[in-house]
């Protein structure tokens, strides 16, 4: 590896031992930014030379740490260079430096509320209530409320009721579709309604001339307006032969509503070739769309969702799509499953796929196996062997971090990057091409 082009080279050591370099000086700069090494070392500080808003100007950038160190890195020694506020310098500095209890986490949580670092404050939310599941204020801080004897998601809750959130108020998906529809485009609608679902019984029906009348009518449609009952009748049908004729209408229709049914089998559908043909309906025009439905279902606390949605990103997806996408490399499920072992254990899956135990001990291989391979999407009881000696269980609900494999593909194909499953390094990464692409005067 080149040597660093400069006298301070005698402090190369020091670069490579990123805790080393950068304690908080209050008076320093209030710009704290980070210089990521090929040998995995960091230099965090001042960029005072050797670049212009992250483009490059010479072969050495030049870095003055927090401690006042001043260190020359040679160009080609790195892998990248990003702009970062003092706040996340001093933010890693106190993590590194903080005790893992309950009340370090909830104070720092709280700190990072102040500097408004709102990742890094739910992540910390997230510890507390690991540690205290009924502690009030970290559960009402992550937007949940109390439900029938369980901390939920409100935004979760109301949507299983039915509502979605408009401008800040729940409304229904009824009313919702009022709001937005004008009245000529509701009419239209309706009258699809009536004609849908006469043809729909008729393919249920014996009578032959009217299944031949109807499965020309309903191949034929080519107006988007009848999209709201293809939905209705045929992709929701319990028969995967309609579902599949509600997909062949709806990747014929132009525009959001057609598109809107696709991406919803896509996800949701209980048949794998459904979901891959509702996948591959889905017009190029109809990709900006496709995007922010499968963006907004990375946050699902299905994790087969979760997956299907970065799969979607795959086809549909530009780079609006990859900082979500890192944001759910790993995601956090909850199950509830009888299990022998005791009920504070904490169970979780590494980086690299393999599960684990936080407190010792080993996870119920029939649970591994359900959740690796997504068959626990809502949670499941699994039972005890039959026969021999039944061993007292207990149902516990834990909570699993789930490397998504499918996600880090797509990022790969998105970014020609691959950090694996280090989301600090993919962060890191994205917000250095983020400013080298906005240039010195980026445009507002």
């Amino acid at each position: 590896m080149p040597a660093f082009s400069t006298t301070n080279c005698l402090i190369r050591g020091i670069a490579s031992l990123a805790v080393a370099i950068c304690p908080l000086i209050l008076c320093g700069p209030v710009q704290a930014d980070l210089v990521k090494l090929l040998n995995g070392g960091e230099v965090r500080g001042k960029i005072i030379g050797g670049t212009h808003s992250g483009r490059s100007s010479s072969d050495t950038i030049v870095v003055e740490t927090l401690s006042g160190i001043t260190i020359s890195v040679t160009r080609g020694d790195t892998k990248f260079l990003t702009m970062r506020p003092l706040s996340v310098e001093e933010y890693e500095t106190r993590v590194r430096k903080m005790e893992e209890t309950l009340e370090a986490h909830l104070e720092l949580a709280e700190w990072c509320r102040q500097q408004n670092l709102t990742k890094q404050r739910e992540t910390h939310l997230l510890r507390v209530v690991e540690f205290d599941p009924h502690h009030e204020k970290a559960q009402t801080a992550l937007g949940r409320t109390w439900h029938e004897g369980a901390w939920v998601d409100r935004d979760e809750m109301m949507a299983s009721r039915g509502y979605v959130k408009y401008k800040g108020k729940y409304v229904t998906v009824q009313e919702l579709d009022l709001i937005q529809k004008s009245a000529d485009e509701l009419a239209v609608e309706r009258e699809w309604f009536q004609k849908v679902k006469t043809w729909h019984g008729w393919l249920n029906g014996r009578n032959e001339d009217r299944y031949r009348q109807a499965m020309l009518a309903v191949q034929t449609i080519t107006d988007p307006h009848a999209a709201p009952a293809i939905i209705r009748f045929f992709c929701e049908d319990k028969q995967r032969d309609l579902r599949v004729l509600g997909v062949t209408v709806l990747s014929k229709l132009n525009g959001s509503k057609g598109a809107a049914g696709l991406v919803k089998l896509s996800l949701f559908d209980p048949d794998g070739d459904v979901r891959y043909a509702s996948l591959n309906g889905i017009a190029e025009d109809d990709f900006e769309f496709a995007q922010t439905a499968y963006i907004r279902e990375l946050k699902s606390s299905l994790n087969p969702v979760v997956c299907r949605a970065a799969a979607g990103l795959a086809r549909v997806g530009d780079e609006r799509a990859v900082a979500p996408l890192i944001e759910a490399l790993v995601t956090s499920h909850r199950y509830e499953v009888q299990t022998n072992a005791p009920a504070a254990q904490a169970y979780s899956a590494t980086t690299d796929g393999n599960a684990a135990v936080a407190s010792g001990g080993v996870l119920p291989p029939e649970i591994e196996l359900a959740v690796r391979s997504g068959q626990l999407p809502q949670g499941a009881i699994i039972a005890p062997p039959i026969g021999g000696v039944q061993i007292p269980r207990k149902t516990t609900v834990m909570t699993i971090n789930v490397p998504n494999h499918d996600t880090l593909t797509t990022l790969q194909k998105l970014t020609g990057q691959n950090f694996g499953f280090d989301e600090r390094t993919w962060r890191l990464w994205w917000a250095a091409e983020k400013h080298v692409a906005a240039g010195p005067n980026p445009k507002k």
